[in-house]
């Protein structure tokens, strides 16, 4: 690997931690994407977003997040 990947893995690292670790995030080495994997009650078959820079992989997460009632689950409100 190249240093541009390890850049590119910091940052997924780092978007992961600023959400908390409610997804999992990832550099895809091949694809050239980040990867970002739901990890709170979603429904079957899970919700896995990918984007080829982080605005585009927040922009997914918290498109998901609307749909899938993440705030609600998070915080329980309903």
């Amino acid at each position: 690997m190249n240093g541009e990947d390890s850049d590119q893995r910091q940052v997924a690292a780092h978007i992961e931690w600023q959400k908390q670790g409610m997804w999992l995030v990832l550099w895809g080495y091949y694809t050239r994407r980040y990867w970002a994997y739901a990890r709170w009650p979603v429904p079957t078959g899970g919700v896995v977003v990918s984007a080829p820079d982080p605005d585009g992989l927040y922009a997914e997460m918290r498109r998901m997040e609307r749909e899938h009632d993440f705030l609600r689950w998070r915080y329980g409100n309903g």
